[in-house]
């Protein structure tokens, strides 16, 4: 994370692309690209835990899941199957207008017409009111409007609409963090990664919000872990991230590799046999 004038500015690099979607099909635009803070960011060197008195309270939800190594019985690893994407395998069929409308009103936004980008979305929510794609777009739109509520509104409309965009929970997160919601930024990601376990931007999210706004390193170094696990350790800068971390929190074990403890077979000692007495020398 990027330091300027002594404050820490959070943004992502995204290896793994989310695609924007209406109702489980894809379109061009992955949402980790959303939102202007989000480039290459350094490791964390500073903790900011400045939270809103006006903020919800923590939801006690279950611990947020966390991908596990498998071991086969003679303790060699398992390849990893990854749980897919809901949103992106979920059946459904597109109606023709929808699909043009939505690609007119994206390549709208991306020339800066927001106007006219938001219009042609509201027209699909309208029409097609089971599609939650155009509400996350809707909530991108208000964000550079500065609309901030409406776009927390659209957020959770378009969770509502579909439960399984992980899309919108990626954007409402970040959002809720933006404006110093941290405890309803955790939720949100949790949440997430309830529809999706292994989905790896919500790890990722998550253990940034851990480790520089609410002061929990165990926990990042987790979501740390389970992200570069999740991307086949493939990235690096997470990794110097996840190394930083642990040196902090003193914890070198693994949370995700847990290899099955060795079994040593202890020799079962016969028990001596009882004496048996003879009648014979016995004073009778």
């Amino acid at each position: 994370m990027a330091t300027v004038s002594g404050k820490l500015i959070l943004s992502l690099t995204v290896t793994t692309l989310v695609p924007v979607l209406i109702n489980g099909c894809s379109s061009l635009m992955p949402a980790m690209q959303q939102g202007s803070d989000r480039g290459i960011v350094k490791a964390p060197v500073e903790i900011n835990t400045a939270v809103k008195k006006s903020q919800r309270e923590l939801v006690r939800f279950d611990a947020a899941p966390l991908p596990r190594q498998a071991y086969n019985s003679t303790g060699e690893k398992l390849p990893y199957i990854q749980q897919p994407n809901p949103y992106i395998t979920e059946a459904s069929t597109i109606p023709p207008g929808a699909r043009s409308t939505f690609v007119v009103a994206s390549g709208l936004l991306r020339d800066g017409d927001l106007k006219g980008a938001r219009t042609q979305f509201k027209k699909l929510t309208e029409k097609y009111q089971k599609l939650s794609g155009p509400w996350v777009k809707l909530g991108a739109i208000a964000e550079k409007r500065e609309k901030y509520d409406e776009a927390v509104k659209c957020y959770e409309k378009a969770i509502s609409v579909n439960r399984d965009n992980v899309n919108a929970y990626i954007a409402l997160g970040l959002l809720q963090r933006r404006q110093g919601n941290f405890s309803d930024a955790q939720n949100t990601y949790i949440k997430a990664l309830n529809v999706w376990n292994d989905f790896p931007e919500a790890h990722l999210d998550l253990a940034i919000l851990y480790d520089l706004y609410l002061n929990k390193p165990e926990e990042a170094q987790k979501h740390y872990e389970a992200y570069y696990f999740l991307t086949s350790e493939r990235d690096e800068k997470v990794h110097k991230w996840l190394v930083e971390v642990r040196r902090r929190t003193g914890i070198e074990h693994s949370f995700i590799d847990i290899p099955p403890k060795e079994t040593v077979e202890v020799p079962v000692e016969k028990a001596d046999k009882p004496s048996v007495a003879t009648a014979a020398g016995t004073p009778g």
